[in-house]
């Protein structure tokens, strides 16, 4: 490793850095400001007469496999974070501090007081040559930002801006993406058109066939009404955690429930039961080459109580998709449309909501519209049409939002997956926090404040993410404290199972979330409830008692087999599903008098 110089006087040492890692070359000229705060990873490179300007506080973080050009300025006064593999051309000047207009007294700018705010580049991004990223931006992972860009806001992941200001111009797409969109060989064209003409058959074969499955689903539904016979139940067609729960939910209740899928991710194997098409490579291609209307009409011939997701049902993927509700509500069919998070959450209405509330974090505060699997205008149409449609909406955790129709009901789990194991002493305590979403659960808040507390305390970070369930299983044991979610204001799956093996769990819990779950859960989720702004203090609370920990783990698990459990969530579900199909009024305040009547919570 070379020689560094700083300020043009004095040599340091590898050993003055507060981190660096393996052949880290640094070049001559580079100057080093206060290297005790700045940690270097492995496999850097570090252009002539560059400065590193560290702090008297915060750290510079330079991630595994980055690459600095020459004569860049990084300057980490209010804390820089550069992931792994990432390039920042020549003559990039990073800023994380500057003068606050905001106490402006018309004198001197110099002599404002200075504002500093935390400037993160993630991983696979690369920096054009001049570009100046200003204080407090993300720049997202992928990001490819244009030469002379001044950066003042986020990036979208793997999004290309340009400019001055800078501004989205495109989002980077793969090879294989590239490929789709490629001129189309003629027998690409032949197949793709009679697939097209199959799918029309069928779709004219279907309205032949509709008259007399009207009349077959009305005398099923009036022969059941008279001899008293519960509904038979099809969830449908997502292959996540959430129908598959409900289904056992419902069976436990003792209502004939099924579940058909189109896929199970590799995330939810384990819980994956029913019809999953996927599996089944000739049914599937039949099913595509009807429009889905084969499987629509089998449906249709053997249930009578529809669930969806408000992204879709069966005919979530044909053209027909947008009649689909209205379709079922003619041949008398009962409808629920259930909400698990991105599918029925517009962004700009979660904003303007924390906005009203004067709340200063919530789960929409670090996601961008560019990168979202849906956009807000079919989102909104979506939950436009099932809230006409649907006899129900159930919702869960922090959907507060769907209007009258909505009835909210803790998530159901199945708790025999999620075995009771005290943890076991470790001379750290062991932080977990998992997700595989970080925009959604203020996952840079909750990592800010562990590596605050690295030094301070006796504990060790185990960051979970992108794993399986079945790898989840084996990870969360190790686990002393289970810190899943900051800003959502309630709480999913992951602190569920963290409290079903007795973890004790950090989660932020809003007052007016609280009151569409204070029918089972006011006074008595054994959580602690944090925020960024007192999460250092929750932790180390809970750091600095093992009896804590203890006595939170094992209320947790009572408190999940009482009201998480496959029973108690079937017994609530069937309050429901008894009043709609007795066509009898059924909402939130009617649903919570039903439950205390049926003596359900103690």
């Amino acid at each position: 490793m070379s020689i560094i110089k700083t300020h043009g006087t004095g040599k340091f040492k590898k050993t003055d850095f507060g981190k660096i890692g393996q052949n880290v070359v640094i070049e001559e000229g580079v100057l080093v400001f206060n290297p005790e705060n700045i940690e270097i990873g492995s496999n850097v490179y570090i252009g002539h007469n560059t400065v590193l300007n560290g702090y008297l506080k915060n750290k510079m973080i330079i991630g595994d496999g980055v690459w600095i050009g020459r004569n860049c300025f990084l300057h980490s006064a209010g804390g820089l974070e550069i992931g792994s593999k990432v390039g920042i051309a020549p003559g990039v000047e990073i800023i994380s501090a500057s003068h606050d207009l905001k106490r402006d007294d018309l004198g001197p700018i110099m002599d404002l007081p200075l504002k500093f705010e935390r400037v993160k580049i993630e991983e696979k991004s690369d920096i054009g040559i001049g570009a100046i990223i200003l204080p407090g931006v993300t720049i997202a992972e992928g990001t490819q930002v244009g030469a002379g860009a001044v950066v003042t806001r986020d990036t979208a992941r793997y999004s290309i801006v340009a400019g001055v200001p800078a501004r989205q111009i495109g989002i980077r797409e793969s090879a294989y993406e590239k490929l789709g969109r490629q001129k189309k060989t003629i027998w690409q064209i032949l197949t793709s058109g009679i697939a097209h003409l199959i799918r029309f058959v069928f779709d004219v074969f279907f309205f032949i066939l509709l008259p007399v499955v009207f009349i077959y689903s009305w005398v099923r539904f009036i022969l059941k009404k008279i001899f008293r016979l519960k509904p038979r139940v099809i969830i449908s067609p997502l292959g996540s955690p959430l129908p598959f729960y409900a289904v056992k939910a419902l069976r436990s209740a003792g209502y004939k429930a099924d579940n058909v899928a189109l896929d199970c991710p590799k995330f939810f194997r384990p819980i994956c039961f029913g019809l999953i098409l996927a599996d089944h490579f000739i049914l599937k291609m039949f099913v595509f080459l009807t429009d889905y209307t084969s499987l629509f009409l089998w449906a249709i011939i053997k249930y009578d109580f529809f669930e969806f997701a408000f992204s879709g049902g069966i005919l979530m993927y044909s053209h027909l998709r947008k009649i689909e509700l209205i379709l079922l509500k003619i041949l008398g069919k009962k409808i629920s449309v259930y909400g698990y998070g991105s599918d029925c959450k517009i962004l700009s209405d979660i904003r303007r909501q924390a906005q009203e509330l004067g709340l200063k974090y919530n789960p929409a505060m670090d996601r961008i519209e560019a990168t979202e699997t849906n956009t807000e205008k079919n989102i909104r149409a979506n939950v436009r049409r099932a809230q006409k449609y649907a006899d129900v909406l159930i919702a869960a955790g922090d959907l507060t939002h769907l209007g009258k129709k909505a009835i909210m009901l803790p998530l159901a789990t199945d708790l025999s997956l999620w075995k009771y194991s005290p943890p076991k002493k470790h001379k750290k305590v062991v932080i977990v926090h998992s997700t595989n979403h970080r925009s959604h659960k203020g996952t840079r808040f909750i990592l800010q404040t562990f590596a605050k507390l690295e030094k301070k305390l006796p504990i060790e970070i185990m960051m979970i993410e992108n794993k399986t369930l079945a790898e989840c299983q084996k990870l969360y044991p190790s686990a002393d404290i289970v810190v899943p979610d900051i800003i959502s204001g309630w709480h999913g799956f992951v602190t569920i199972e963290a409290m079903a093996i007795g973890r004790p769990v950090i989660i932020n819990v809003r007052p007016d979330i609280m009151q569409f779950h204070a029918y089972y859960a006011f006074g008595r989720i054994p959580v602690i409830s944090s925020s960024p702004d007192n999460l250092t203090q929750a932790i180390t609370k809970l750091v600095r008692s093992s009896k804590l920990r203890e006595d939170l783990g094992r209320k947790g698990r009572e408190y999940v087999l009482k009201f998480h459990s496959l029973e108690f969530v079937g017994a609530l579900r069937s309050i429901i599903y008894e009043n709609i199909w007795q066509s009898k009024k059924i909402d939130q305040k009617i649903f919570e008098k039903e439950v205390a009547r049926r003596n359900l919570i103690e």
